[in-house]
């Protein structure tokens, strides 16, 4: 796992606006994406996620 596994809070859009949730630094956010705390935002600032995800033989952009 890329993240700390610090609690953090993230936006999740809901209707015309956003609803705030509570997750784990380093969890898979709503677009596939890792959320992170500032600190692990930085630390893995430039990496290229789906690249990643290609190389490891998963199907980035699949919907099943």
């Amino acid at each position: 796992m890329a993240g700390c596994g610090a609690k953090i809070e993230v936006a999740i859009p809901k209707g015309y606006g956003y609803k705030m949730v509570d997750t784990v630094c380093g969890s898979t956010g709503i677009g596939g994406y890792p959320n992170f705390c500032e600190e692990c935002e930085k630390l893995n600032a430039g990496r290229d996620w789906r690249r990643e995800a290609e190389e490891a033989g998963e199907n980035f952009d699949s919907d099943y």
